[in-house]
């Protein structure tokens, strides 16, 4: 299986530096990220895409699907973002990333959920290219998982707004193609 990961386009929190509420959707330049992420994806033959069910997450794929008109687009739960609880709303600097209130998703409970839908569509999709669409902690979870780290390795994975990571899954493993590839935003 090919698997490509991207980030949703650019919102109002994503520039006002915040961990935003569960609607925020794409800012005009978002929308031109999406839109050139489209572009690159163009020639692409992809089978499926899964998306967050996050407005963010599923607008950037519904304009990527523009360019797939005849795939099939499959909204899913496990791609949404962490479960962010008394940290919503806050500033990027106002969190301690190591001191994490308890109503918030622990890392374990993220890489679970993304090992989960990674099997699960491995499984189902075991000689196809698909795309996932989510966001910044449940891609930084999936990569954790792809590349075997473990699930509470703080190690800095670097998430832009509609970066994209491919990577080829077989029964020999998983080899990293591109990570973190903003070339198609110039």
């Amino acid at each position: 299986m090919k698997l490509i990961i991207t980030r949703h386009g650019e919102t109002k929190g994503n520039v006002k530096r915040i961990l935003a509420d569960i609607d925020d959707p794409l800012t005009l330049n978002g929308k031109k990220q999406a839109k050139a992420l489209s572009e690159r994806l163009k020639k692409e033959k992809i089978d499926v895409i899964f998306s967050s069910p996050l407005i963010r997450a599923k607008e950037t794929a519904q304009i990527i699907a523009q360019n797939h008109p005849n795939t099939k687009f499959i909204l899913v739960d496990e791609l949404k973002e962490m479960k962010l609880g008394s940290s919503l709303n806050k500033r990027l600097d106002e969190i301690d990333w190591d001191l994490m209130p308890k109503d918030v998703e622990n890392r374990t409970s993220l890489y679970e959920r993304a090992k989960m839908i990674i099997e699960k569509v491995l499984e189902e999709y075991p000689r196809c290219t698909v795309l996932f669409v989510a966001h910044n902690a449940i891609n930084k979870a999936m990569i954790r998982f792809l590349r075997k780290w473990d699930p509470e390795d703080r190690k800095s994975i670097p998430q832009g707004n509609t970066a994209l990571s491919i990577f080829e899954i077989s029964e020999k493993g998983c080899k990293e193609i591109i990570f973190n590839c903003k070339k198609h935003l110039g």
